[in-house]
């Protein structure tokens, strides 16, 4: 083909499916140091490298240096979810815009990482455009000793690789009822009878009776993570945390005490429906359940996305082994969510209507709802190549039998184009906003100090949590990682306690749960009393015995 029309074509699809709209990773490094530029309240600095040698970027939004309870935002794990990036980015572009965002930062810290795995930015602007999660570590994907041996061909020449379905008794899928432009399983109970192989696109190279099955995807970040990491499983790494991207990430994660929760743009969801709790999991050797009060507080936290921010209708997208969401949380005691960001509005349509309706699959369909909803939104929103028309091919490995490329357009189903970003990030902004005012918030009374003779004081003060959420999560006190509460007293040279603990510790204090604390002091003058934890900033009193 003329390498003239190629780049036209591209060039084309490009502005019809809105991917010039999205940053690659150079214009993301310069977006980000233009918002560190034009506002005091933003800093950009590099927590560590990609495989690829790419850096990793932070950005902080805080009114100081002084570390104060924050939150983590983190997008771009898994390749194939590059909206989340977009979003993420929009997001801090909205803050920083923000007229309270001098008092959303008075009191908290916003960090984010727009992209933790920028290596797979690269697939999403290839000339070859084929979906790929992982990084750019050269990774022997059949573990045959070899690497990318067996790689996708362009086999229709259109720089998309998508799939190939071939005419075969043995097939198990059929065209869908719903729409013949897809596949679906052949149901036997309901008298069908499969029609196609659906294979990926490419070649059979080293004749082993695979397809494609070693093109050297490299890690997926979202599977080597540390919590239940699936072993031996594909794009997982060759063992756990063996990517630079995640050891970064856990290493910021691990040292920022202060980080009170975090929030993942990602391929899945727990914000909408709340974690459930499972007794039976929660108490066993290895926990794999939320704790019953910190699904208390995802339901909280549920109803401040669904319900204050009124972001509903999301897909219901299940945690998998080895991600950055479950890691948070099993491993490093924080409150955890993760969230496509953006996904097919649903449309209500009165019965009495005239407009065009927006087609829900058949009940007794198999049909992925996903696919079928994007198509018929595709569809009315008048969007061009998000798939490609079945044409036929020849394919050396099947000579005799009728093969045809098509499908899904390469990012399309996850990744819209930019222009349907905007609002689900404003709703978004909307959320975060709720849940920093939620977030605990330690209040003490006047502390009560009763002389009982000559310089013998007795002090007393009752510290309550004032805010919506638990001061840390419940697991925290399982793992013994995440900072406990602590109420000190601080004496001066002249000063001693006669009675009680130089400082108390306990667990995760609820929502408006209290405790009272008293010491029996000798001495005059100032004594400084500090109640808190990393999570929820420390408070100070200052008391005088006299």
């Amino acid at each position: 083909m003329n390498k003239r029309i190629l780049f036209l074509l591209l060039f084309s699809f490009a502005l019809t499916y809105g991917q010039s709209d999205y940053l690659n990773y150079e214009s993301l490094s310069k977006k980000l140091k233009e918002f560190e530029s034009k506002s005091k309240f933003c800093k950009v600095k590099s927590i560590g490298k990609s495989s690829g040698g790419k850096d990793l970027w932070l950005v902080t939004l805080s009114e100081s240096t002084k570390p104060k309870p924050a939150l983590l935002i983190t997008a771009g794990i898994d390749g194939k979810h590059q909206v989340g990036t977009q979003m993420a980015v929009q997001l801090i572009d909205q803050l920083l815009k923000s007229e309270n965002l001098s008092k959303l930062l008075s009191e908290k810290t916003l960090y984010f990482v727009p992209s933790v795995n920028p290596d797979a930015m690269d697939a999403f602007f290839g000339k070859l455009k084929m979906e790929k999660s992982g990084n750019a570590t050269k990774t022997d994907d059949d573990r045959d000793g070899q690497i990318g041996e067996d790689p996708f061909e362009d086999m229709n020449n259109d720089g998309l690789i998508t799939q190939i379905r071939i005419e075969d008794v043995s097939g198990t899928y059929i065209e869908s009822p719903d729409d013949p432009r897809l596949l679906v399983k052949a149901d036997p109970t309901k008298n069908q009878i499969g029609k196609y192989l659906v294979l990926s696109e490419g070649f059979d190279n080293d004749k082993d009776g695979n397809f494609n099955e070693d093109f050297s995807e490299g890690v997926n970040i979202d599977k080597n993570f540390t919590f239940d990491h699936p072993v031996f499983e594909k794009g997982s790494g060759v063992y756990v945390a063996s990517e630079p991207e995640t050891r970064a990430l856990l290493d910021f994660l691990y040292l920022n005490q202060n980080i009170y929760a975090v929030f993942t743009f990602g391929m899945h969801n727990n914000l909408s429906e709340a974690p459930k709790y499972d007794s039976k999991m929660a108490s066993s050797r290895i926990i794999k359940s939320w704790l019953e009060k910190d699904v208390k507080t995802g339901e909280l936290v549920s109803s401040l996305y669904t319900e204050k921010a009124k972001i509903k209708d999301a897909p219901k997208s299940p945690m998998t082994k080895g991600n950055f969401a479950q890691t948070a949380y099993y491993h490093a005691g924080r409150l955890s969510f993760s969230t496509p960001g953006w996904w097919i509005p649903k449309e209500e349509v009165k019965k009495d209507s005239s407009q065009v309706k927006f087609e829900k699959p058949k009940k007794d369909s198999v049909e992925p709802n996903q696919e079928l909803a994007y198509l018929n939104w595709a569809t009315k929103e008048n969007l061009t190549n998000v798939f490609v028309n079945w044409t036929p091919v020849k394919h050396p490995d099947f000579p005799n039998q009728k093969a045809e490329v098509g499908g899904f357009v390469p990012y399309a189903l996850n990744n819209p184009p930019a222009k349907y970003l905007e609002e689900s990030t404003t709703k978004h902004k909307l959320f975060l906003e709720e849940f920093l005012a939620a977030m605990p918030k330690i209040e003490t009374t006047t502390p009560v100090v009763e002389k009982v003779q000559n310089d013998l004081y007795r002090v007393t003060v009752k510290v309550v949590n004032k805010g919506l959420l638990p001061t840390y999560t419940e697991i925290g006190d399982k793992i013994r990682f995440v900072s406990r509460m602590k109420t000190e007293v601080v004496l001066t040279k002249n000063q001693s306690i006669v009675s009680g603990r130089k400082y108390f510790l306990r667990n995760a204090m609820q929502a408006g749960e209290s405790e009272e604390y008293s010491w029996l002091i000798s001495g005059s003058g100032k004594v400084t009393i500090q109640t808190g934890c990393a999570t929820t900033g420390v408070k100070e009193l200052i008391v005088e015995l006299k």
